[in-house]
C-alpha cells in the first residue's frame, strides 16, 4: 500500500512543481526519459526474469485484446460525429502503459509485474505508431512515415536486444543489474513527474459529456471486459492476469493529445478525457491492491 501511495506522491510532486514554477518545460523531461532513461528501464525490466511462454504471450494477448476491443469501441461510438467517433474509438485503447503502468505494476506485483508491463508497453508503442497514427489520420497517414517514427524510438531496439539476450540465456551480473536498476528507477520517477506535470497543464475549456461518457465506458468497461475474456481463455496465472488487466485499464496516454493536435482532432477535449480517465483510474486501481 505504501509503495502505491509513493507512486501517487511523485505524480503529485510533478503536478505541484508545474503549478509552482511555470518555467518548467516538460518537453525536456520527455526527451530525457524517452531517449536516455527508458532504455535502462526496458533492458532491466526484460532481463529481470527468464522469458517463458506466458511472458512471450503477454504482449501478443494484449494486442489481441486491443484489436478485438476496437470492433466494439467503434460500434459504440457510431452515434458521434466523425472526429469525436475517432477519439472515442481509439483513445481508450492507447493507455498510459509506460509512465503509469510500469511503475504501478512493479509496485503491486514486483519483478514479474515489471517484466510483463515492459513487454506490454512495447506492444502499445508499436500499436500507437502504426495502426494508431493511421486511424487518427483517417487513412491519410503514410505508413512509411509511421515506420520512420518507430525506428527512431530507442526503446524498440533495446527491447529487441533484451528479448534476444533473454532468449539466448545471457545474464548480467549483479553489479550490472544494479546499474540498470538505478537507471530504471530514475526513469520511473521521471515518468511519474512528467505525468503530474501534464495533468497540471490540462485546462478544461471544452467538455462533451456524451464523448466523455462513451470514452470512459469504452476504457473501463468494453476494453477490460474483452481482455478479461481473452485472458480467461488462455488461462494465465494470477500475477500475469492482474498485470495485463491493470495495463488495459491505465488512463489515456498523453500521446493522445499529441496525436490529436497533429491531426486537428479536438486536443482540448482529449486533454479533458485524459484528466477524467486518470481520476477514474485512481479509484479503479485500488481494486488491485
Amino acid at each position: 500500500m505504501k509503495t502505491v501511495l509513493g507512486i501517487y506522491l511523485f505524480i503529485l510532486l510533478g503536478f505541484l512543481s508545474k503549478k509552482s514554477f511555470k518555467e518548467i518545460e516538460v518537453k525536456t523531461l520527455v526527451i530525457l526519459s524517452t531517449y536516455f532513461l527508458q532504455p535502462f528501464l526496458t533492458l532491466w525490466g526484460i532481463m529481470l526474469i527468464p522469458l517463458n511462454k506466458e511472458l512471450v504471450l503477454a504482449p501478443l494477448i494484449y494486442l489481441m485484446a486491443v484489436f478485438t476491443a476496437l470492433i466494439f469501441t467503434y460500434s459504440f461510438s457510431r452515434g458521434l460525429e466523425r472526429k469525436e467517433k475517432i477519439i472515442s474509438t481509439l483513445t481508450p485503447l492507447i493507455g498510459n502503459t509506460g509512465n503509469l503502468g510500469i511503475p504501478l505494476s512493479y509496485a503491486l506485483f514486483g519483478e514479474i509485474g515489471a517484466s510483463v508491463a515492459t513487454l506490454i508497453n512495447l506492444a502499445n508503442i508499436f500499436f500507437i505508431y502504426t495502426f494508431g497514427i493511421f486511424f487518427y489520420a483517417s487513412s491519410k497517414f503514410d505508413f512509411k512515415n509511421a515506420f520512420k517514427k518507430i525506428i527512431k524510438i530507442p526503446v524498440i531496439w533495446i527491447g529487441i536486444l533484451a528479448i534476444s539476450l533473454n532468449l539466448f540465456d545471457v545474464k548480467f551480473d549483479k553489479e550490472t543489474m544494479k546499474i540498470l536498476q538505478m537507471g530504471a528507477f530514475a526513469s520511473i520517477v521521471t515518468q511519474l513527474l512528467i505525468f503530474g506535470i501534464y495533468i497540471a497543464e490540462i485546462k478544461i475549456k471544452e467538455v462533451s459529456f456524451k464523448l466523455a461518457f462513451l470514452t470512459s465506458f469504452n476504457k473501463f468497461v468494453v476494453f477490460p471486459f474483452v481482455a478479461f475474456l481473452i485472458l480467461k481463455i488462455f488461462g494465465f496465472n494470477e500475477i500475469f492476469f492482474k498485470t495485463i488487466l491493470l495495463e488495459v485499464m491505465t488512463p489515456l496516454a498523453i500521446t493522445n493529445v499529441n496525436l490529436a493536435s497533429l491531426f486537428d482532432l479536438y486536443p482540448r477535449k482529449v486533454a479533458f478525457l485524459i484528466l477524467l480517465t486518470t481520476f477514474l483510474f485512481l479509484i479503479v486501481s485500488f481494486l488491485f491492491i
